[in-house]
């Protein structure tokens, strides 16, 4: 399995998670007798939380984070699927900035 694949799989995992998530909400509320758009507005709204963690999740577990060398410096750079001549490119970059920032 390629990785363009497996990234496919992730998302469409995420998605679907997501939109079950938001269908037990809706069923969750049916008894209650909401008006159509609030019942849509719950059930939207905590899909796209989900959907938002998930994303946020998977970004964190495959991102790759390059730091400034420079002692108090706090520049850096996420990247996510590159290869590894781009992945060294910015690595690179990171280490020689020209405006080095302190926190």
């Amino acid at each position: 399995m390629t990785k363009q694949q497996r990234r496919r799989i992730v998302s469409l995992l995420e998605t679907g998670v997501s939109i079950a998530v938001g269908a037990a909400i809706g069923f969750r509320l049916a008894p209650y007798d909401l008006p159509f758009f609030l019942h849509a507005a719950c059930v939207l709204g905590t899909a796209g939380s989900v959907l938002s963690a998930l994303l946020n999740i998977e970004q964190a577990w495959t991102a790759t984070t390059h730091r400034c060398t420079a002692p108090g410096c706090d520049f850096r750079v996420r990247i996510q699927h590159v290869d590894a001549g781009e992945n060294r490119r910015w690595q690179e970059t990171a280490a020689n900035h020209p405006n080095h920032t302190t926190a």
